[in-house]
């Protein structure tokens, strides 16, 4: 499995404090059959965060490092969660938004309580610019929880939706698992990811995931979900729907 949403990098953010940590989350996914993923370590998306990207390249540099030297088959690639806001187009426009794997996809998150016409903005302007856009969580978005339709206009305009585990195994409330649950079942979704921020709660483990989603929506459609599409995030490929199979 492929994972394109993980707070692993030690000490940046909210995610793993420190190495210890990070090499702990990096075995708990491994084991729980996670091959390689995206370091996306929170990222505000305005002009004045550009030199937290320094910060984020040292991070992953000494990251791969500690897992070559533990002995963990675990490919990370490069990446970060940016909270956009009506700035991050500026962003967008020179050229600056960090994406997964240094592509084209690029994770994008909000407020919880942002308006639908802020998001849609901010996520038209940015593929404007030549960027995919990755919307992290939406089911945990207020707009999104009273009106779930609205993801299937965002899927026909070429946008990625990527739901968290948690949501999906209650752990953020109803109304993001309803949410969530409504997205998936109605095939709007490419991607399910851990949003991963340590190795207690909110774990990189993804093995209950996969079975569950095999259990409520089919093989193919849990394959699509935790391999193929991330897999071709982290490249930069074009990504499939449950429409094509």
């Amino acid at each position: 499995m492929t994972d394109i949403h993980c707070h692993i990098l030690p000490d940046i953010d909210d995610g793993a404090s420190d190495m210890g940590e990070s090499i702990k989350m990096a075995r708990m996914a491994y084991d729980s059959g996670v091959t390689e993923l995206a370091a996306t370590p929170h990222f505000f998306g305005e002009e004045e965060s550009l030199g937290l990207l320094a910060q984020i390249k040292e991070g992953l540099d000494s990251f791969r490092r500690a897992l070559s030297a533990e002995g963990i088959p675990l490919t990370v690639y490069s990446g970060a969660e940016i909270l956009c806001t009506e700035e991050t187009p500026v962003l967008a426009q020179m050229r600056c938004l960090p994406t997964i794997g240094d592509g084209r996809y690029a994770l994008c998150e909000f407020y919880f309580d942002e308006s639908v016409r802020t998001m849609e903005y901010v996520l038209g302007a940015i593929k404007r610019e030549g960027y995919i856009p990755v919307v992290a969580h939406p089911e945990r978005y207020e707009d999104i929880q009273r009106d779930p339709e609205i993801i299937g206009n965002w899927f026909e305009h070429g946008i990625i939706i990527q739901v968290n585990r948690g949501s999906l195994l209650g752990r953020f409330g109803q109304a993001s698992e309803e949410a969530a649950d409504y997205i998936l079942s109605h095939g709007l979704a490419h991607a399910i990811a851990s949003d991963a921020h340590s190795s207690r709660m909110r774990t990189p483990y993804l093995a209950d995931i996969k079975r569950y989603a095999v259990e409520s929506f089919g093989a193919d459609y849990a394959k699509i979900l935790l391999s193929e599409n991330p897999a071709r995030i982290l490249r930069g490929k074009r990504v499939v729907s449950p429409y094509e199979l």
